[in-house]
Formats: structure tokens, sequence, C-alpha cells
């Protein structure tokens, strides 16, 4: 080959290229419902249906080829009830989710394949408010710092976020009902930078430095053993959690993705120059 003409050769492989990419992009709308859980100190088992509350969500995405960017909200809730009655603490927190994730289909979506698994993972941002349940009232736990966060004496416990980032990663696989409808099965569980989404993590503060700086409420939802057992008195820096592993939600959901036709905008303008240049092209004189 000349290798003046190498440049030109090359150029033309990538226009070949791009157009394969262009006619292989679909943009498509997903929904989904199930049940969400989370991991933590108040969960026994890595992964269970026990507790597991509904979660629903809708998102965007836009594959090429094998790859997709997809963009989701999330809504569901989660909760916990200890194992242990000397400790007798339980939760509860709905959580709002939004996040951006890249997907890998290990099958090309245009060939005629049904079942189409698919692995992601990326990045997210969420927002929790955990609670119990004192006297018949909802108690948010936060403002109280139940192991001293906030605290004068603690300055290492510091007043954790309530809004915080995520990575979410999973894996599912979607069925070919048409064309453009998939119905399929998603797990996606999220790694957390906080030990506190079920406001347990480390150990008892001082009673009454506790008592003092946060009132007898903060005391009272701190320590709940003696609600079971009246001789049990609070435990001041004895373990109340494990600080070891931060904790986690997952959802398990079935989703619907409908693909919308025209397979994207960067198509129909290629297409559409194809056809300019047909339209345009003199007939032949015979």
């Amino acid at each position: 080959m000349n290798l003046k003409k190498l440049p030109f050769a090359l150029f033309i492989l990538f226009l070949t290229c791009f157009e394969n990419a262009i006619h292989a992009q679909e943009f498509g709308l997903q929904i989904n419902a199930g049940l969400m859980n989370y991991g933590g100190d108040l969960q026994s088992k890595v992964y269970t249906f026990d507790k597991a509350k509904l979660t629903a969500g809708i998102g965007l995405r836009y594959q090429v080829n094998k790859f997709a960017l997809r963009a989701g909200f999330n809504y569901g809730s989660v909760e916990g009830d200890d194992k242990f009655p000397t400790r007798n603490l339980h939760f509860k927190t709905n959580i709002t989710e939004g996040n951006l994730c890249l997907e890998y289909t290990f099958f090309s979506p245009d060939k005629d394949i049904k079942i189409l698994p698919y692995i992601f993972a990326g990045v997210g941002v969420y927002h929790y408010n955990p609670y119990t349940t004192y006297n018949n009232q909802k108690v948010f736990l936060q403002p109280l710092g139940t192991e001293g966060e906030g605290l004068s004496i603690y300055p290492d416990r510091k007043i954790y976020s309530l809004t915080n980032f995520e990575n979410p990663f999973g894996i599912g696989a979607r069925y070919k009902l048409s064309s453009n409808l998939l119905i399929g099965v998603e797990f996606n569980s999220r790694f957390l930078y906080t030990d506190y989404l079920d406001d347990i993590s480390k150990k008892y503060p001082d009673e009454n430095e506790l008592f003092k700086q946060r009132g007898q409420l903060a005391v009272d939802v701190s320590f709940r053993g003696d609600e079971l057992d009246p001789s049990l008195t609070y435990p001041s820096g004895k373990k109340r959690g494990n600080p070891k592993h931060n904790d986690n939600y997952y959802s398990s959901v079935i989703t619907l993705t409908y693909i919308f036709s025209g397979n994207g905008l960067f198509q129909n303008a290629f297409s559409n120059k194809h056809n300019r240049r047909a339209l345009d092209c003199p007939k032949k004189v015979q």
C-alpha cells in the first residue's frame, strides 16, 4: 500500500466504524419496581427479603453497541430491628436516589438474541433520614446524636450528613418481548461511605453528657434495652455497633424498558444525509 494513502484509508475505516456504531445505538426509557432492603448493624444476613420494603424508579438509557449510559431516579425505604434484647434498637428511613451508571451488555442488542444479560456500575447521590418510633411518635435520630455525634467531649464523632455519595453496581437481564419492548430483572447494590444509615456505628456515649447536651429523649432512644428488662442500666462506653463495616442498601426489581423508534438523533441525521445524497444524485442518462 502506498503510505501516502494510509491516512485516507484510516479515515475511511473510522467513518465505517462510526456509521456501524451510529446504526447500533438505542435510546430508551426504563421503569422498575420491586423490593429494597439494607445491610448493617440491625441486619444479620448479607442478603435477605426480611423487612424488605417497596421501591420504584424511572430512568433513561442511551446505548451504543454493547455499552449504555443510564441515568435513573429511585425511591424506596428500608428498616431494621435488633435481634439482641439487651440493645432493642430499630429504625426506618425513606431513601431518595439519583444515579449515573455505565452498563455493559454481553450481547449486541441488534442481534437476534432474546435474553440480554448485563452488568453495571456508577456513581450516585442519595438522601435518607433515619427515625424510630418512641411512645407512639416518630422520632428522627440524627439531631439527637445517639452515639455522641456533635458532643464537645467527642471531637472525633461528627454529625453525619443525610445526603451522601454512593457507588451503585449490579447485574441484570432483559428479555425481548418485541423490538421496542423488553422486560427484565435486576439486582442493584449500593456501596456507601457511611455507617450511619441505621444510626448505629460505634459505642454508647456517656449518659450524663448526652443528657446535658441533648436531653432525656436522646438518652431514651440511644439505649432501649431497659424497655424489655428494667434492671438494665445505660451502658456508657460499651459497644453499640460495628464501625469496621459501612452500611449498604440494595434492591431487587423487575424492569420494563421501551426503546424509542428511530434509534437516536445521530442515526436519523446520518440516514437523512444518505437520503439527501440519493435525492440529489442526477439520474443516469441512457
